[in-house]
């Protein structure tokens, strides 16, 4: 890359970092395509290390790579001396990570996508809002000591809602990669708006609960707030001095990896580190953490591969890929007598330090004996997400895939529910 030859004269070391992403989105409501729009995210990012100090800077154009290495320069003046050194050369996995369909970013063809979840939502409910993304692009990053890593990618993202009347249900889908049937997802969201037809109230109480992937995965995440090694360094992690330590059930065991086949596969992480495994949590044990190389030498432990940038004008941080929970051995047909959370809302509003959550369930199902059930729906949850991850009851024995998340189902007992009425 130019923008490496230019700050290599400069400094001892030097990273440049290349995202460039097309995008196509759509969006039909009200009975027709009301969006359509094409996009493109582009931008190099440069970080330096000169006299022992860390400097970043980014651009949006070749034109301004002289400026960038000087603001790099400038950057890492007034940076603290830290002994640290870029990722040397790495050996990467060959990963499927793009859809030649979805590179085309063809608008006719994407509208006949968006067309099939619509008309499979229409057959019983009506459509109050489908929206469609196709993205293609490459990411490369290139370094002094040897390293360098580029990759294509693809990425479609189907978020559908129906209506029966008052009822409301939506589907979500994201991968490289086009689902099999986009009707399937229209179909997802008019079922559970079918499906609310006379939805009734709970009576506060503790009862045993199952989340759905879509809010399994943000519980996961908020957790994840305590295994990021920056957080633990600053000591607001409640994993600081603990890790080794049983802090969870052991029924559960929980790993993050880039190269798992879900949403965010990719053979590198943003520093060009090589996509690798890394288990946090082993039947109940605190045992890893979430660490880029920055924090990982600070920390005197070893590079993990365990990071990503929010955006190209943004430094690499300690962050998850894709999220592992490992199965256990528990027959799902077999479950009766629990709440299954379908949608929440609430989570953001949530104190990540503390642990402490409340969440507005919406849309669920009691499920009864024999797999019976009926719907539920305006019930407040509320807990720690240390004591939730503590009292899993059961753990189920197939996996399946949902975005970035891939897991069984989960129960967890005692969980607190405040009905309509208090």
């Amino acid at each position: 890359m130019p923008l490496l030859q230019l700050a290599k004269a400069s400094a001892e070391q030097a990273e440049s970092y290349l995202y460039d992403f097309s995008n196509l989105a759509l969006e039909y409501a009200h009975g027709c395509f009301r969006e359509k729009r094409f996009s493109r995210d582009a931008g190099h990012a440069l970080r330096v290390i000169k006299g022992g100090r860390l400097g970043f800077s980014s651009c949006n154009s070749e034109g301004a790579f002289k400026s960038a290495v000087d603001a790099a320069l400038r950057s890492a003046s007034s940076s603290p001396q830290v002994k640290y050194d870029f990722p040397h050369a790495q050996k990467y996995q060959y990963m499927r990570t793009k859809n030649w369909d979805i590179e085309k970013l063809d608008e006719k063809f994407a509208m006949g996508c968006a067309m099939q979840v619509v008309e499979a939502i229409m057959e019983k409910a009506e459509p109050a809002r489908v929206s469609l993304t196709f993205s293609f692009g490459k990411e490369e990053i290139e370094n002094t000591n040897g390293l360098s890593a580029s990759m294509d990618g693809s990425g479609c993202m189907v978020y559908a809602e129906a209506k029966k009347g008052d009822l409301f249900g939506f589907s979500y889908y994201s991968s490289p990669f086009l689902p099999k049937d986009f009707g399937a997802l229209g179909k997802e969201a008019a079922d559970m708006a079918a499906g609310m037809q006379d939805a009734r109230p709970l009576p506060t109480g503790k009862y045993e609960v199952c989340f759905s992937p879509y809010c399994l995965s943000q519980l996961i995440d908020f957790l994840l707030f305590h295994f990021s090694a920056e957080n633990v360094r600053r000591g607001v992690s409640a994993l600081s001095g603990k890790i080794g330590e049983r802090l969870f059930s052991e029924k559960l065991s929980l790993s993050d990896s880039l190269s798992a086949p879900a949403s965010n596969i990719w053979p590198f992480d943003a520093e060009g580190v090589s996509a690798r495994a890394a288990p946090l949590i082993d039947k109940g044990r605190s045992v890893g953490l979430l660490s880029d190389t920055y924090t990982s030498t600070r920390m005197g432990e070893e590079w993990k591969g365990n990071c990503s940038r929010a955006n190209y004008s943004s430094l690499p941080a300690p962050s998850h890929s894709n999220k592992l929970v490992g199965i256990g051995g528990y027959p799902e047909h077999l479950a009766s007598d629990y709440i299954y959370v379908e949608s929440f809302h609430g989570m953001h509003t949530s104190n990540a330090v503390s642990g402490d959550f409340g969440v507005q369930a919406d849309i669920g199902f009691f499920i009864r004996d024999k797999g019976e059930r009926f719907p539920v729906t305006n019930l407040l949850l509320t807990g720690n997400i240390f004591n939730l991850f503590n009292s899993i009851t059961k753990v189920g024995d197939r996996q399946a895939t949902w975005d970035d998340l891939i897991a069984p189902k989960v129960w967890f007992g005692g969980v607190q529910v405040v009905g309509p009425k208090g």
